[in-house]
């Protein structure tokens, strides 16, 4: 069977890349594109990175691969943490692919840290501690090293830092350019995988700039997926003839109209309580509280049995999430220039709709739908029901980037845990039965695009 590439770009959706492709500024993706199928891909529930990759690297939804967040709830505790690598259940497709035979190099893809062994070569992408634990074999790490290799930008405060930023966004791509060709030239491989997330970085804090031809920084927006062009045009160009090639992001990204707290109304109905003036996260939640928010959009009720202090009684649960859900569904932004008709959440989602398997105790008891323009936020400490941050960019749920350079793929309802085992099918792997995704190429493909 074929060799597998897939090169993945963090929060890049099909809109953006129509639009650029169609402006001539990445001929080597419009190239590309026009060789095979090309589809907007539903992300994960809530749309966040560690979710949506955890789903693409398993093909699971997650009730069964356990991440919801970029932070959780450790269970019986009211205490946060960060879900890692080790938290991840279930096999990866590359675990599937190594007891096949198969090796992999799997690079950048986040939520795969701290590294663990695998047949082939891995580098952790975000959350990253350090670059030591981020790496498997260790003996990889001094050739990284040696490349001034970069897990991620430094986006801290990007907005009042623009130049140091745009700098460090150039060199880091640049470092993983050189890394990934290496790789790719010089380590045998039947899978590679390679994430770029320095597109999701530029998105959240300069979407605006993307999105007025007249801001200060439009060209230096359009300047970084001109060098991501480059790079794609070159790894391409590495590539084995007949590969079978994927091009995949997490998700995509609007522009930013409103951020909304849904703490704030939880608060104004009586239903969250603080102990803190200027709360800072959970731990200031008092014990009366009967629901609260988590990022972005996650609401829990304060379940007895579930947390130490929950005074929430099934019964009453019951009640609190249809009144919860009623009067969420019911907000109205009446600002000026609100999105979507002022209507920051079209839907919500029980816990039982959109997860199965082992992990669903742990989940969230809803989930906002928000819609494009309203980015959700689950921070305790804000006064007001509506606001701005720094941040101009949020993720989008049903337009994240797929292609596959083959012709006539069936994209109908693709969602992003169809692509973890379609990859295995390309290689010849019949996927594990608990996956949840489809697969979306056929053992006859057809054949390939040149790349």
């Amino acid at each position: 069977m074929s060799r597998v590439a897939v090169i993945g770009l963090d929060g890049v959706g099909v809109p953006l890349v129509r639009d650029l492709t169609a402006r001539g500024l990445m001929p080597n993706l419009a190239k590309l594109l026009a060789g095979g199928t090309v589809a907007p891909m539903r992300s994960s529930i809530p749309v966040i990175s560690s979710v949506s990759w955890t789903s693409f690297m398993t093909g699971r939804n997650p009730g069964k691969h356990g991440v919801y967040g970029f932070t959780d709830v450790k269970p019986g505790t009211f205490t946060m943490f960060f879900p890692n690598f080790g938290n991840v259940r279930g096999d990866t497709l590359w675990d599937v692919a190594g007891r096949a035979g198969k090796r992999s190099i799997v690079l950048n893809v986040p939520n795969t840290y701290p590294a663990r062994p695998l047949e082939g070569l891995l580098v952790s992408g975000f959350v990253a501690v350090n670059l030591e634990r981020a790496v498997f074999p260790a003996s990889l790490l001094p050739r990284l090293q040696a490349e001034d290799y970069r897990i991620d930008v430094d986006y801290l405060n990007a907005d009042q830092r623009p130049e140091p930023f745009f700098d460090d966004l150039a060199a880091t791509l640049e470092a993983r350019r050189r890394v990934y060709l290496a790789l790719l030239r010089e380590e045998p491989w039947d899978l590679f995988i390679g994430v770029v997330t320095e597109c999701d970085r530029l998105h959240h804090y300069f979407w605006h700039q993307y999105a007025d031809a007249t801001a200060p920084h439009h060209r230096r927006f359009l300047d970084f997926y001109c060098r991501l062009d480059d790079v794609l045009g070159a790894l391409v160009s590495a590539l084995p003839a007949g590969t079978v090639l994927f091009v995949v992001a997490d998700h995509g990204h609007t522009l930013i109209h409103r951020e909304f707290y849904p703490n704030v109304w939880l608060r104004e109905q009586g239903l969250l309580a603080l102990k803190a003036e200027k709360p800072k996260g959970l731990a200031d939640v008092d014990p009366t509280t009967k629901v609260f928010t988590l990022d972005p959009g996650r609401i829990y009720v304060h379940r007895q049995g579930r947390f130490p202090l929950g005074s929430v009684g099934s019964a009453e649960a019951d009640d609190l999430l249809g009144r919860v859900r009623e009067g969420l569904l019911a907000l109205r932004d009446d600002g000026p220039g609100r999105a979507a008709d002022g209507r920051p959440v079209p839907r919500i989602f029980a816990r039982d709709e959109i997860y199965r398997g082992p992990c669903v105790e742990s989940a969230p008891d809803l989930v906002l739908d928000f819609a494009d323009g309203y980015d959700p936020k689950g921070a305790f400490g804000r006064t007001e029901l509506f606001g701005r941050s720094a941040l101009t960019g949020m993720h989008t749920y049903a337009d994240a980037l797929f292609f596959v350079n083959r012709r006539d793929v069936p994209t109908d309802g693709l969602d992003i845990t169809d692509v973890g085992p379609t990859i295995l099918a390309a290689l010849g792997i019949d996927p594990p039965a608990d996956m949840d995704g489809r697969v979306r190429l056929p053992r006859e493909q057809t054949p390939a695009a040149p790349v």
